[in-house]
């Protein structure tokens, strides 16, 4: 469903909000198209990719980076060398070296919809005051009638790839080296990420949550079975969208098959938490409204949480109760979200959680690396050791926003940025 080269015209006349309708959004698309056709333009015969300088040297492995190493869960912060072989890390030296570069692990970032990238930045709710809109986080996001689902409801499969091949261009330029989706429109939809993710060749590694695109068809089922064959499991919008049948069915049919279930819950309010908890997910994202005896359920079922702390400020739910998570037992990882509220920038996301929460730096590091890791069920990645894939960032620890760090842990939670990285591994 397509528009060959303009926006579609939309038909809808529901309204999506009050003083919100669809010429505001037929307005809008046309701003959308204005600007993409100028970036065109203006960007003519220039190619926007780039690659970092990552040939460091030749040694008698694959390849050797030095600096100061954030090493292990920890982390564990020591000099020296980390010798990479065959993609993998086959040693870590501890020695003086000359190089003062830190070398981290790359991020991971346990939840994103990658699908609405272009539609960046919509209208966030109904003007109530001349200088403040009164936020709806109904009206830009749930299924059908939201103004993400309207939106990508209008997107061909070639706009649809093109814009997803942006966002994983910009989830690698911000140092992440795995990203978790919930991937709307059914095994279309899954597809267009795994054409996107072929065209960009880059190497960032996709955790594909699918969604059918027709819960309540009589080819349901035949959706769900085909959906399994080519998605690393089920992503649930939200379970008050479903009936208990449907619902059973993504549950029973994701175990048998060895799939990953990951459910939202509790964002705007906890009427869905304990239906959710009922359908023992191996992923909860959200939980921005649960309470202590919410999260002692969920700890003791073992859940892990991914938490999106700028996306719940963006649309006006409030914060998630991380501190309480931790003291739960729960292993909690960070997610950037919806790329048309904010941008995959982990660095942004964990200075949010260090300052607003004043959590330890340690504990920040591990969110946005290991605790993610395990949540996706990537242990391969996720720290600096040894036998792990070489997934590595090197930041200069000499450039302007770096230079006079005392405390590189506290530096790399509080203040590092994307341009602070020299190079990508």
């Amino acid at each position: 469903m397509g528009w060959s080269g303009s926006f579609p015209a939309f038909k809808y006349r529901v309204k999506v909000m009050s003083g919100f309708d669809d010429s505001d959004l037929k307005r809008l698309l046309g701003i959308i198209e204005r600007v993409e056709n100028e970036r065109e333009s203006e960007n003519a015969g220039l190619s926007p990719e780039f690659e970092f300088d990552t040939n460091f040297s030749d040694y008698p492995c694959d390849r050797m980076v030095s600096g100061l190493i954030f090493k292990g869960d920890g982390p564990e912060l020591v000099y020296g060398n980390v010798y990479i072989e065959q993609g993998l890390i086959k040693e870590i030296e501890e020695t003086r070296v000359k190089s003062e570069n830190w070398i981290v692990p790359r991020f991971i970032n346990a939840h994103t919809h990658i699908g609405d990238t272009m539609l960046k930045d919509p209208p966030l709710g109904n003007v109530y005051r001349s200088f403040a809109v009164q936020r709806d986080l109904d009206v830009l996001v749930k299924p059908p009638n939201g103004l993400k689902h309207k939106f990508l409801s209008g997107l061909s499969a070639e706009e649809a790839v093109c814009s997803m091949e942006a966002a994983i261009w910009d989830i690698y330029q911000n140092g992440i080296s795995v990203f978790a989706d919930f991937r709307e429109g059914g095994v279309d939809g899954v597809h267009a990420l795994l054409t996107a993710l072929q065209k960009t060749s880059r190497h960032v590694q996709p955790v594909i949550f699918g969604r059918p695109a027709h819960i309540a068809s009589p080819s349901f089922s035949d959706e769900l079975r085909d959906l399994l064959d080519v998605a690393d499991g089920i992503g649930i919008s939200g379970v008050n969208d479903m009936d208990g049948s449907a619902l059973s069915q993504l549950s029973s049919k994701s175990a048998s098959r060895q799939k990953k279930l990951a459910i939202h819950a509790g964002e705007k309010d906890r009427s869905d938490i304990e239906t959710a908890v009922s359908l023992k997910p191996d992923l909860l994202i959200h939980m921005t409204q649960s309470t202590p005896d919410d999260l002692k359920t969920v700890a003791d079922e073992g859940i892990p949480i991914t938490v999106c702390v700028r996306s719940n400020m963006t649309t006006g739910v409030g914060i998630p109760p991380v501190l309480d998570m931790l003291d739960a037992g729960i292993r909690v990882s960070v997610g950037t979200d919806n790329i048309m509220l904010n941008s995959p920038d982990m660095f942004e996301e964990i200075h949010f959680l260090s300052k607003i929460y004043g959590l330890s730096d340690d504990t920040v590091f591990r969110m946005a690396t290991s605790a993610g890791a395990d949540a996706v069920d990537c242990r391969f990645t996720g720290s600096i050791e040894v036998g792990k894939k070489a997934d590595l960032l090197i930041l200069n620890a000499k450039s302007s926003n770096l230079k006079y760090v005392k405390d590189p842990l506290a530096g790399y939670a509080r203040r590092a940025r994307t341009d602070d990285i020299l190079g990508i591994i």
